[in-house]
């Protein structure tokens, strides 16, 4: 039975929602402000109504339809920025991705257990990405500390420590949950998979590219790509680690890890979005310095690439496709990378 709870939360929320567009947005973003606002309101308006006891269930598709309206319209808000990054777009971008969860869950008809359960799953995993990365990160800095200086010798170093400290914690996480590893001997089937996850994952990039480059829309790399242009022999190593560090680390924390707990949450196809979301979020340091519409753009692209990522570990239940797929993934951008940069 649908107790309104999803509901209540999607009406605080979208509240949220609302008073952020009253924030300051940047001067260009005066039409986008507008739109925000109205949608918000929208959404407000519908979860309300559906909150205080009124029966028209397509209240809640209209506050999804509104929820995603606000997420656009705050979208164009940041982008907007070229400067500093005013309040109210990116909390109005947060506050639409919250109610479209909401109305995602009122439109499923969950009751209050099951709307919390996908609360408290979101912020464990969250929590565990963010300490994963931390954790990383230290044991990266105690490393490069060990080793002779040169970008030859600590970025290489710096990505291998980073990424097996992913990779325990990722291990630490699913023996608190679940305790298996989900590494075999590959299938047949896991064959197939990662070979058609390699040619959707560059096939899904490359559309993104073109869309990316017909609309005009601001862009950045990589740390480590910028870090390349001025000492592309750090590339060649990269590559290598790609396959023996980047993929497994990485996929072990983010898909045998915060996906699979998600499992026990979300539909196993919301767990694939929902995580994947949480993978895009724990690369937003990696993006630092650029423009906010440039770093929205391309987290916005890595979302859509890694939907890939979490499809295959989805349909396989293993890791060996995942893996094949990211590492391959991120060994030919830094092999093109070395040809663009060494010629």
């Amino acid at each position: 039975m649908n107790d309104r709870y999803a509901q209540t939360v999607g009406f605080v929320v979208a509240g949220g929602g609302l008073a952020a567009t009253f924030l300051g947005w940047p001067a260009d973003a005066t039409l986008a402000a507008r739109a925000a606002t109205g949608f918000a309101l929208l959404a407000t308006a519908a979860f309300g109504a559906r909150r205080h006891g009124v029966d028209v269930p397509r209240l809640d598709l209209v506050a999804g339809l509104a929820s995603g309206g606000l997420v656009v319209a705050a979208a164009f808000g940041v982008n907007a920025a070229t400067g500093g990054l005013p309040r109210g777009p990116p909390l109005a971008l947060l506050a639409g991705l919250g109610t479209v969860g909401a109305a995602v869950a009122a439109n499923a008809g969950l009751d209050a257990d099951a709307v919390r359960a996908r609360e408290k799953h979101l912020v464990v995993g969250a929590v565990v990405s963010l300490a994963a990365l931390v954790f990383g990160s230290l044991l990266a800095s105690v490393a490069i500390g060990l080793v002779p200086d040169g970008p030859l010798v600590r970025l290489p170093v710096n990505v291998a420590v980073a990424s097996v400290g992913y990779g325990l914690a990722g291990v630490a996480f699913v023996a608190w949950y679940d305790g298996s590893i989900d590494v075999s001997r590959p299938s047949r089937s896991d064959l197939k998979v990662a070979a058609v996850g390699v040619v959707a994952i560059f096939a899904v990039h490359y559309a993104l590219v073109g869309l990316v480059v017909f609309f005009d829309l601001p862009q950045t790399t990589h740390t480590l790509v910028e870090t390349a242009r001025e000492h592309p022999e750090i590339l060649p190593p990269l590559v290598v680690l790609s396959y023996l560090a980047v993929g497994p680390g990485e996929e072990l924390l983010a898909r045998n890890g915060v996906q699979k707990y998600f499992y026990g949450a979300f539909s196993r196809r919301g767990a694939v979005v929902v995580g994947c979301l949480v993978f895009t979020g724990a690369h937003v340091l990696a993006y630092a310095g650029a423009t906010p519409g440039a770093v929205l753009v391309t987290l916005g692209r890595l979302f859509v690439v890694s939907l890939v990522l979490g499809a295959t570990y989805e349909r396989t239940d293993d890791l060996f496709a995942p893996v094949v797929v990211h590492g391959t993934y991120d060994a030919v951008q830094f092999a093109m990378a070395y040809v663009a940069f060494a010629g």
